[in-house]
């Protein structure tokens, strides 16, 4: 296929043409978001195709004025329509058996997104809309596509949405899956709608305006989620020694096992911490009756160990990793953080006046004179 290319110019950091098409049997380079859908992919002159907008295509490299050979993604292009065809299936149903408008569509290179006009869909709802969709899969129904001229909408029946009065074309294609949904569309579509091959629903939540959005995949998407979760499947089958359907049990009884060792870690976290504390206190700096401490060491006996030293009104500094930790119940903690930033501002820090944080190498030295500054 060949294409015109009537202008080309720089566009961040790649170039935006204008194209013509040779003859009126070129394919169109569909552009991304019409409809809710994404836009094609390909190259011109092999060179990549990155974005298509109503007016302009985007690619990698510059073209001079001229004609082309081009070509598009038609894998892409199969997996838009698979998933489009599957929002019109799936609001088809909605609509039909439970009387739930769709109110917005978004599809996405990984998932696709249908919003439905209720909050209160319950769970069995869920579960039965997902079944009614893939049962239609599985007998199938041819996918129709037709163009009528707008003055004659009026005069079709069973339009699942009405035509936006925005639309000034003055022909509207119309795409039908038999027994399920008629709506107007410009958009990529299958044959038939047993070439959507599977449906899965990944998630449902409710969102403003008193709507449920949905996130689909379908087909080869659908297919693939599966593959990779069985793979997770069989690589925890593996792991706990067990079959499919036991694996729930044994990861319950994982996680029972991980809080009881969780409860046992932070106990004997807890007695060290305490033990800890009288060697901590022999190395305590005392100035006009107030005491601050120093520890090195691990982030989570940190704090445990401020815990410990809040009871006594010791002022407590933790070093971890490129951090201080400072804790409180005896000075102002977001006192003491400024005056040590004021004496060496190649550290960043802040907090309230209990408990603050350092970022940055700072020495116990300057802490102290800190300290002693603001007493």
């Amino acid at each position: 296929m060949f294409i015109g290319i009537k202008s080309c110019e720089k566009y961040n950091d790649n170039y935006a043409v204008e194209v013509e098409y040779i003859d009126l049997f070129s394919t169109r380079i569909y552009p991304d978001g019409k409809g809710g859908q994404l836009g094609d992919r390909g190259h011109i002159n092999n060179i990549k195709i990155l974005e298509v907008k109503e007016d302009k295509v985007i690619i990698a490299d510059e073209l001079e004025k001229g004609e082309y050979e081009y070509s598009l993604d038609t894998e892409r292009r199969n997996d838009i329509a698979v998933q489009h065809t599957a929002e019109h299936l799936f609001s088809g149903i909605a609509l039909k058996d439970y009387n739930l408008n769709n109110v917005g569509f978004r599809m996405g290179e990984e998932v696709s997104t249908i919003d439905l006009d209720s909050d209160t869909i319950s769970d069995e709802m869920v579960k039965e809309l997902s079944d009614k969709v893939n049962e239609a899969i599985s007998k199938g129904a041819k996918v129709l596509g037709t163009t009528v001229m707008k003055h004659e909408i009026e005069a079709v029946s069973g339009l699942r949405k009405k035509i936006s009065p925005k639309i000034t074309d003055e022909y509207i294609r119309l795409v039908k899956i038999e027994g399920y949904d008629l709506c107007a569309c410009a958009g990529f579509h299958v044959g038939d709608i047993k070439d959507l091959k599977v449906f899965k629903i990944l998630s449902n939540e409710r969102i403003k305006g008193k709507y449920t959005r949905f996130t689909f995949i379908a087909g080869e998407r659908a297919l693939k989620d599966y593959e990779k979760k069985s793979e997770i499947i069989k690589s925890l089958n593996h792991k706990f020694s067990c079959r499919d359907n036991e694996v729930l049990e044994k990861f319950e009884n994982y996680q029972k096992e991980h809080e009881e060792l969780k409860k046992s870690y932070n106990y004997l976290l807890q007695k060290y911490a305490l033990i800890l504390k009288e060697d901590i206190l022999k190395n305590a700096v005392e100035i006009n009756s107030h005491k601050i401490v120093f520890y090195h060491g691990d982030k989570e006996l940190i704090n445990e160990l401020k815990k410990v030293f809040a009871e006594e009104k010791i002022t407590f500094a933790g070093f971890y990793e490129d951090s201080v930790l400072i804790a409180s119940e005896d000075i102002n903690c977001s006192a003491l953080i400024k005056e040590i930033i004021k004496a060496d501002n190649s550290v960043k820090g802040g907090g309230g006046a209990k408990q603050g944080n350092i970022k940055g190498n700072i020495s116990e030295e300057i802490i102290i004179k800190s300290f002693q500054n603001i007493l």
